[in-house]
């Protein structure tokens, strides 16, 4: 009798703290939902605000000199093209572009123009070191006094303002968007997302009453099972942990490095779609540029991803050609952002061609291009040289001038995923697998890459590829001839 009683008992515990526990985690979830989603928001705001600042504003201010503020034929052309193309779709609502006094050189109310607000001065420089900052105004500001009649509420985003990609910070763009229209995108994803999880917990709800009343019954037999399985469990937590710690910094890191070039892809087709760029093919071309770009690194990205789990997945066949290694290097260097013009290959003739495999060799000097471009200053070249060595091994060197490498980290940086900064806002890009396929594809042809200090600064990745077996010869010459 007791334990028929003491089950029914057990099943309205459950029943009414499962209830208690959906409702205090449906408010919990809900609490947060709500910061989240006025985050993404207003992040999105803040990103088509610098988006603006970035991209479209430098082409109105072409010409133009902003060390004063803007009159007679600068000021009509720059307010044209900034009513038409900036404040034609109703989220924009005002444009103001600062001195680094906090004095206003342009606005599209003229009444600003030419005006000092010395309050603002802080905000000011701190946009001019090159962070964009966001907020939302009440409109009691000084300088907003001219703003008070445009909404209830303005979302406004100081960002630094450059002429031209990679330029100096000439001045500093401030940007109103009505809140109203990012708060109709909150209210919209709000109810969706409220419907939504609403209903899923009901629906849990009820579908976990039958199998808690199933479970009631066998809890007695389970406890000695669980202990068993517990005591399995903590023997292999340290491993697990250590597992888990690998993923979830490779997670980040993947969602990040993805998340970069699709941003930017987006924010260029977006802008492109707009019909005041219809006509403008000077922007086009550059839009359309710049996102395929970040689409090839996009795609080396995914690449080496792929690349990496089929190492692990099956074994792949060498199949050995005889490859022409300047060309090869021209093809390499070309689909790197900047690898056309700063990669310098010094080929000599008993050096020009190689046998061994077309796609690791490709895969192996992309990586090693790539690190070295990706770790030099933009207008740093990149050197490559080549050699046969007494024992018919062909040696390729990679030569950068960037910042080196540490003697005692360079047994670890052909580890996988190995990042020395693993945040997100780590100044060099990069899922940690580019080395570490170098490494293994390396191993797979039966040869080494060495570390070196470079001549200059920098570092020197030292591939050394043996001569193919004599067996494989005719075939690989044979693959030359057909080429």
């Amino acid at each position: 009798m007791s334990g028929s009683q003491g089950s029914p008992r057990l099943v309205v515990r459950f029943a009414l703290g499962s209830l208690v526990a959906f409702v205090l985690v449906g408010a919990g979830v809900g609490a947060v939902l709500v910061r989240y989603v006025r985050i993404q928001a207003e992040e999105r705001g803040s990103f088509h605000a610098t988006f603006v600042a970035k991209a479209v504003l430098p082409l109105a201010f072409r010409g133009v000199d902003l060390s004063e503020p803007l009159t007679g034929e600068d000021l009509a052309r720059v307010d044209a093209f900034v009513r038409s193309r900036i404040l034609g779709d109703g989220r924009d609502v005002r444009i103001k572009v600062w001195r680094r006094d906090a004095t206003i050189v342009y606005s599209d109310e003229p009444a600003l123009i030419g005006r000092r607000f010395p309050d603002e001065v802080g905000d000011i420089r701190a946009a001019m070191s090159g962070e964009a900052d966001s907020g939302v105004s009440d409109l009691h500001d000084p300088e907003n006094v001219f703003e008070r009649g445009l909404a209830d509420k303005l979302f406004f985003t100081y960002a630094p303002l450059r002429l031209r990609p990679h330029g100096p910070v000439v001045a500093v763009a401030e940007v109103y968007q009505d809140y109203a229209i990012l708060q109709g995108d909150i209210n919209g994803l709000l109810r969706t997302l409220g419907i939504t999880l609403g209903a899923g917990l009901l629906l849990l709800y009820a579908a976990l009453l039958p199998i808690a009343i199933r479970a009631t019954r066998d809890i007695r037999r389970q406890n000695e099972r669980l202990n068993e399985l517990l005591q399995r469990e903590q023997e292999n937590v340290e491993d697990l942990r250590a597992a888990n710690k690998k993923k979830d910094d490779f997670v980040a890191a993947v969602s990040h490095e993805l998340r970069t070039p699709l941003t930017s892809i987006i924010g260029y087709l977006s802008t492109l779609q707009q019909p005041a760029f219809a006509k403008d093919e000077m922007a086009r071309s550059e839009f359309i540029g710049a996102a395929e770009g970040q689409a090839k690194r996009l795609m080396r990205l995914i690449t080496n991803v792929l690349t990496a789990a089929e190492l692990d997945d099956r074994e792949r066949p060498i199949v050995l050609e005889r490859i022409d290694l300047a060309l090869m290097l021209r093809e390499v260097a070309g689909g790197l952002p900047g690898g056309e013009g700063r990669v310098r290959a010094a080929i000599p003739n008993q050096a020009a061609f190689v046998v061994t495999d077309r796609f690791r060799l490709a895969q192996i000097l992309t990586n090693l291009l790539d690190n070295a471009l990706k770790y030099s200053a933009d207008d740093q070249e990149v050197d490559v040289d080549a050699a046969c060595t007494d024992d018919e091994c062909v040696r390729i060197a990679v030569r950068d001038r960037g910042i080196g490498i540490a003697p005692e980290r360079r047994s670890t940086i052909f580890d996988r995923f190995h990042q020395e900064d693993q945040s997100a806002t780590r100044r060099y890009g990069g899922l940690g697998l580019g080395l570490h396929l170098v490494g293994r594809m390396v191993e797979e042809l039966g040869g080494r890459v060495d570390v070196e200090d470079g001549s200059d600064g920098g570092t020197a990745f030292v591939l050394t590829l043996p001569p193919p077996a004599p067996a494989l010869l005719p075939a690989a010459a044979a693959a030359g001839a057909r080429s």
